[in-house]
């Protein structure tokens, strides 16, 4: 592909993992993401409060819980997914303001939304397994990570209530776990923490889940996002230009409306007829 770029240095220089520019930094300070971020850097995965009011929580569980009733087959009333565009709730999720800001912190500018799939978890659901998401990267995984998975806990998250399970610092093995590794699950801890937080972790991290013993359900999203290179769990392609129009900027940018990948205008004679895209996805994808 040849085309004429006019300001290399915006698109040859790399950001390096949890290097920020000031302006970004004081994003995050004032989000109060400071302590989340060096959290996550050094564990591989984080905690946060979504920021938002019980009323505005218990809407989004009940929204999960009367989408899971459309679902067919056996997921019926456990699952929901291609959630944005299904009730305006879920644009709120993606765009609440400290999920853009770690969603930029871990997979950098111009970022995918991937998944959005409400999982309602019953007394007796079972461990899924020790894994890491990376799971279409293969070994060793890249420094930058490539995946970042938030879990939206609408309810209590506790162990005896199935709550995530991680093995920290696995991230920096920067592989998947091994048979023995999965079995034994060695150094793995709940990940505790009340309704309205967002558990999230790097997309190399060891984690699972604990098995539901107690009764009632539990009701959690979870969103996905990837750096913009890669191909996304989900196709949002029913969004069109008519449902974007007035809306964010920022969901154009994460359904992957604002960079040239994936072009369907033969007009312009390929990628390189829109050289303001492919400047500003060069510079995202070096974040």
């Amino acid at each position: 592909m040849s085309t004429a770029i006019e300001k290399p240095d915006e698109t040859l220089s790399t950001v390096q993992p949890f290097e920020f520019s000031k302006e970004f930094t004081k994003q995050l300070k004032d989000l109060d993401l400071l302590k989340t971020v060096a959290h996550i850097k050094e564990h591989g995965y984080a905690v946060m409060d979504a920021d938002v009011s019980e009323e505005f929580n218990n809407k989004l569980r009940e929204t999960c819980i009367k989408l899971a009733q459309e679902t067919e087959g056996g997921a019926k009333g456990y699952s929901a997914a291609i959630l944005l565009g299904r009730d305006p709730v879920f644009e709120e999720v993606v765009l609440n303001p400290r999920i853009q800001a770690m969603v930029e912190v871990m997979c950098g500018k111009g970022a995918l939304l991937s998944q959005l799939i409400a999982s309602i978890r019953p007394k007796g659901a079972p461990e899924i397994g020790l894994h890491a998401d990376q799971n279409w990267t293969p070994a060793p995984f890249p420094i930058h990570n490539q995946i970042f998975t938030l879990c939206w806990a609408c309810d209590e998250y506790t162990e005896e209530g199935g709550c995530t399970k991680v093995i920290p610092k696995s991230h920096l093995k920067r592989r998947h776990p091994l048979p023995e590794e999965i079995a034994a699950q060695k150094g793995a801890i709940p990940v505790e923490c009340p309704p309205g937080s967002l558990v999230m972790w790097d997309g190399s991290i060891w984690h699972s889940n604990y098995p539901r013993n107690i009764k009632g359900e539990r009701v959690v999203i979870h969103i996905t996002f990837s750096r913009l290179a890669l191909r996304t769990v989900e196709c949002y392609d029913h969004l069109d230009e008519k449902w974007l129009e007035g809306k964010p900027e920022e969901l154009a940018i994460m359904l992957g409306r604002d960079d040239f990948l994936g072009h369907k205008d033969f007009s312009k004679g390929g990628a390189g007829g829109e050289v303001e895209k492919l400047v500003k996805t060069f510079t995202r994808a070096r974040s």
